[in-house]
């Protein structure tokens, strides 16, 4: 097997490439990327390429295999740019895959392509619609380019496409939005709205992607540990006050630390995200795809507040030996 992977230097694939790299049926990985990752792999082959590239198909020479990860997924504020690479340059390394003769694709879609509308089901299924929220550029994206791959697959019929669709996924080295949540004085609770969220292991969601490599599992795949937690409960895990809001007070305030440049991991769409519950059943991963996660929603958050408390006590006890060091040498 000769794997290409898109965003071969982001978060989930620092997860998937150690089990690529222990796998003898593996025999090459061509990473693609902006910049390499910070770990080497035997099997790695970097490629420095932007995923708009018409260029690309070149990197995929000699594959059978693509993984498509690269997406912008925290917010910047050029939107334009983050819809240009999601949208576009997604269409463009699909396309260019099949000219490059590839036979399967896997594919991390997301949960936000359903969107949060007041209408959802309590438990949605892979067969609800994607609605994506066109105020919301990662939702809206994502429904854009899984609306293009149900034209593709009928164009490209001998590729067997799997789309996962995991929710927000959290590991104990994540540089997201939940990673400053924990340790920040405060949290945003809705007042009006009964909030709930899901989130999925980092290796809960590699296992997915490489249960996809080595098996035929064409469709889409919903990935979230089970249950769900709410605003209220993630606060209390983290140990810090859940200030109450109104829904459109907290986008409005939320609105206006994005635009102040104060806040650079938490835009009003992002809010607009979790205004009406996606929650997701998983059953059908399980059932044919063999997905065993290790946690639930619950214990995967827990699990995720313990890990970075222990990053932040050792952060403080860097910073006090370090203090203690500059002291003694300045002769203080």
């Amino acid at each position: 097997m000769k794997i290409a992977i898109t965003g071969s230097s982001s978060y989930l694939a620092s997860v998937l490439l150690p089990w690529l790299e222990a796998d003898r049926e593996v025999e090459k990985i061509v990473g693609i990327d902006l910049k390499p990752g910070a770990r080497q792999f035997s099997k790695l082959e970097f490629k420095q390429r932007d995923v708009r590239d018409p260029e690309i198909a070149k990197d995929f020479a000699g594959c059978d295999t693509l993984v498509h990860l690269a997406y912008i997924v925290m917010p910047i504020h050029k939107t334009k740019t983050a819809l240009e690479i999601n949208i576009e340059g997604s269409k463009n390394v699909f396309t260019a895959a099949a000219r490059a003769g590839i036979n399967k694709i896997v594919y991390t879609s997301s949960c936000a392509g359903y969107g949060a509308w007041p209408d959802n089901p309590e438990l949605i299924t892979e067969d609800q619609p994607l609605r994506g929220m066109p105020d919301f550029y990662y939702s809206w994206s994502k429904a854009r380019v899984e609306e293009f791959l149900n034209g593709f697959e009928k164009e490209h019929p001998g590729i067997i496409l799997t789309r996962l669709r995991p929710c927000i996924f959290i590991g104990p080295n994540i540089n997201n939005l939940m990673r400053h949540a924990v340790g920040h004085p405060f949290f945003i609770r809705f007042i009006d709205r009964a909030t709930k969220a899901q989130f999925v292991w980092d290796e809960d969601v590699a296992q997915a992607v490489y249960l996809g490599l080595k098996k035929d599992l064409p469709g889409a795949f919903n990935l979230a540990g089970d249950g769900y937690i709410t605003m209220e409960q993630m606060a209390e895990l983290m140990g810090i006050v859940a200030i109450p809001m109104f829904y459109l007070m907290a986008k409005a305030y939320t609105w206006l630390t994005w635009n102040l440049h104060i806040s650079q991991m938490l835009s009003p769409d992002w809010i607009a995200s979790t205004e009406f519950p996606i929650v997701m059943t998983c059953d059908k991963a399980k059932k044919v795809m063999g997905w065993k996660p290790k946690y639930d929603t619950k214990t995967a958050f827990a699990k995720f507040v313990e890990e970075m408390l222990k990053l932040q006590a050792l952060e403080r006890e860097r910073r006090w030996a370090f203090l203690k060091f500059w002291k003694k040498d300045s002769g203080g």
